[in-house]
């Protein structure tokens, strides 16, 4: 390196033949080009080069740059290629359902109707989530995702089938007569069975992608199967105001329904750092006399190999109150593991 800070390289005397579009040929002779710090070259003498050499030499800078460029891009946009994830997950809810049932199913006469014609009641029902996984009989609940560029389809399923779960009767309520509750100390013995399939479908588009935050919009929709049991036995039978008809002691009710909605709803997450992110969902539907939500909120932990989520996720379907079933409703944490290949 000389006095200026430039650093000589010899290059041997010699003719090097291009073939270009012209069949230029450049020749060097025994010269000493300079090459700087910063990156760029002089020759001493000049050296002069064809036409086409030198659109061949900017093309290649230009190339250079815009390869940069785009390498800079795909660091912050939607990967193009096909991913995939699975996660499998636990879900301890609260349930609560509200059944309709004609009073002919009830014992000694039931809730006081025109004679020989008992109207319609309800019985509404809780069960906690701990009664809830010491009676499960089946539970499977997975969530699987594949995005391709902005685009995303994923499918919600969840399995259970519980049977002896304890509950308790909150209230009957009978048709063209006043509520009724039922108080903690009345219910003895009352279990339940619930027997629910629940799958949601859902194509996303990519609204919103950067270094910290993921929102997805999507359409879609939920459908499924419940079906309900209550057996309740009561520590005394409830005689209805002004009227010689009775709330039996024991008695049961159940129901089924078959429901299929169309839902609309937001879903994505946001990056706290490499590791942490906040993963959210919100969805909202109808079908045919029924409205239906589902939310979800929770913290992802990233590893090697996928995810760990905890959440709070509750999910609302509702009926018209002339229906079977006139309310189903699911709320608690959940934890799962996100595989991603």
């Amino acid at each position: 390196m000389n006095r200026s800070g430039i650093m000589p390289a010899n290059i041997n005397q010699e003719t090097v033949d291009m073939s270009l579009d012209a069949h230029a040929k450049m020749n060097f002779s025994d010269k000493k080009v300079f090459l700087s710090d910063s990156g760029g070259f002089r020759a001493q003498p000049k050296v002069s080069f064809p036409g086409p050499v030198k659109s061949m030499v900017m093309c290649l800078a230009l190339g250079a740059a815009a390869g940069v460029g785009a390498q800079t891009s795909m660091q912050t946009s939607t990967p193009t290629g096909t991913q995939f994830s699975l996660t499998p997950y636990i879900w301890l809810p609260t349930i609560n359902s509200k059944i309709n049932y004609p009073v002919s199913s009830l014992p000694n006469g039931g809730a006081g109707g025109p004679s020989g014609q008992g109207p319609d009641g309800s019985v509404d029902s809780e069960i906690g989530p701990n009664d809830y996984l010491s009676k499960l009989n089946f539970a499977l609940m997975l969530n699987g995702e594949v995005r391709r560029g902005p685009w995303s389809a994923t499918v919600d399923y969840i399995g259970v089938k519980a049977t002896g779960l304890g509950s308790r009767v909150n209230s009957f309520n009978p048709f063209n007569r006043p509520n009724i509750p039922v108080s903690n100390s009345v219910n003895t013995s009352t279990t339940s069975t619930i027997k629910t399939t629940l799958w949601t479908l859902t194509a996303g588009y990519e609204l919103i992608a950067n270094d910290r935050m993921r929102l997805d919009g999507f359409a879609g929709a939920r459908f499924g199967n419940l079906n309900s049991t209550v057996d309740w036995s009561l520590s005394a039978q409830i005689t209805l105001p002004n009227s010689d008809r009775v709330f039996a002691r024991q008695g049961s009710a159940s129901t089924s329904r078959n429901f299929a909605d169309g839902i609309v709803g937001v879903r994505g997450n946001y990056r706290l750092d490499q590791q942490w992110s906040i993963p959210y969902y919100v969805d909202v539907g109808a079908g045919p006399s029924q409205t239906t939500w589902q939310a979800m909120l929770g913290a992802s932990y990233r590893f090697g190999w996928g995810d760990v989520i905890v959440a709070y996720r509750h999910l609302s379907m509702r009926n018209d109150e002339n229906t079977a079933l006139t309310q189903f409703e699911l709320s608690g944490p959940m934890v799962g593991a996100t595989f991603r290949f």
